[in-house]
């Protein structure tokens, strides 16, 4: 039992480098009138808010499958509530996850999950040909303004505070100029996913232009990288300006992690991974496989030595899957095969066998194909062909 509790821990130990976002599926909308007509129009517009937020796309309303849904849009909300913002009255919602991912697969739309890319903006202010920068601790409007038009679209971000060692760190040439290195190193403390620069031209009482660069890129990977950043611009007013930037900041890391639903997906199949020598990999490796969006499940098969193969049933393409594995540098393509290949027989345990075979098998990495352990639940066998990965944790 001790091992087993070990083996419990260090799966829930296991940490996550992405953001959570907890509110995807809920919306708050201004209702201007209690009245049917009203209560109507305050659903769909909160429906349009979620889709939009749960699937990455700004456009989502314009697809035919999505417009035909809006119209029944009551069959879609969990659960409903009345309250207040700035002084006027409101309809909050919450939406059916399960119905509203049904919706976005039967458009052949996309998904993006609730782990997303934590992003560390950098706003850099123009007044009078006065240049600021916009720090968290400040207490300025706009940071208000540019967390609200991030929640709208579920971006997580975050504001430099403004201490001494940001300061020290960075100066506004730097940021102004989009200068990577200087960039990059303040960013580090921060540990962002995704670091965005915002550089606002005050032109007229509350209107603005903005220019904007997104590294979507770690720090790290940002100092020795030399991919060139997504840029845009937004003019408006400020509020406007900045859910004009955030539709487009958002549209952009959702074309890179969210997952196509919809189309043929794939029957069960094989992927083989060597090097799991402990079992705090082997639970890392299986978490990451099942939180990827375009998986339906994943089951160990079988384990020999340092070798895990996986079943795993898809709710997209294999393409989509294979894009998104890809993003995890823990992961990559054996160039040679992987021992272990013959298929094992498929024998029923109980969890406490299951996981008590599993310490023993991970620990061991000079077992024979003889000692090859089937740890599957179920006598359904993915198909033979398998690609084969190296796991470097």
């Amino acid at each position: 039992m001790l091992r087993i509790a070990l083996l419990l821990c260090a799966f829930l130990a296991w940490p996550l480098k992405a953001a959570t976002v907890i509110n995807l599926y809920q919306a708050e909308v201004v209702l201007p009138d209690t009245d049917r007509a009203s209560e109507t129009k305050a659903r769909e517009a909160a429906l349009a808010q979620v889709l939009v937020k749960v699937s990455g796309q700004s456009t989502i309303t314009e697809n035919e499958v999505i417009q035909k849904a809006m119209a029944n849009s009551r069959a879609y909300v969990s659960q409903f509530g009345y309250g207040s913002q700035d002084g006027q009255q409101t309809l909050a919602l919450a939406f059916d996850r399960g119905q509203v991912r049904n919706l976005l697969t039967q458009a052949n739309a996309t998904l993006w999950r609730e782990e997303r890319p934590s992003v560390l903006v950098w706003l850099v202010k123009d007044a009078n040909r006065n240049r600021d920068i916009v720090w968290d601790q400040s207490g300025s409007a706009l940071t208000a303004q540019l967390k609200r038009a991030a929640d709208q679209r579920g971006v997580p971000v975050m504001v430099p505070i403004g201490d001494f060692e940001d300061v020290t760190a960075i100066n506004i040439p730097d940021l102004w100029g989009g200068f990577v290195q200087p960039i990059a190193g303040a960013s580090a403390r921060y540990q962002p996913d995704a670091i965005l620069v915002i550089r606002m031209r005050q032109s007229a009482a509350d209107n603005v232009d903005l220019g904007w660069q997104l590294f979507a890129d770690t720090p790290e990977q940002l100092a020795n990288s030399q991919t060139m950043p997504a840029e845009g611009r937004a003019a408006g007013s400020t509020a406007d300006a900045l859910k004009q930037m955030m539709d487009q900041v958002a549209d952009t890391l959702a074309a890179k992690y969210a997952v196509p639903l919809g189309g043929a997906a794939s029957d069960a199949f094989a992927i083989e991974v060597a090097n799991i020598r402990s079992t705090e990999d082997f639970f890392a490796l299986e978490r990451l496989l099942t939180n990827l969006t375009s998986v339906a499940s994943v089951n160990a098969s079988r384990l020999q030595g340092n070798s895990v193969i996986f079943a795993v049933n898809l709710l997209s393409t294999e393409n989509a899957f294979y894009q998104e594995l890809g993003r995890d540098t823990r992961l990559s393509r054996a160039s040679v095969a992987l021992p272990g290949s013959e298929s094992g027989s498929s024998e029923v345990m109980t969890p406490e066998e299951k996981l008590q075979v599993l310490y023993a098998g991970v620990e061991s990495d000079t077992a024979a194909d003889s000692d090859a352990v089937d740890v599957s639940a179920t006598l359904a066998q993915p198909r033979i062909e398998r690609n084969q990965f190296y796991w470097r944790p």
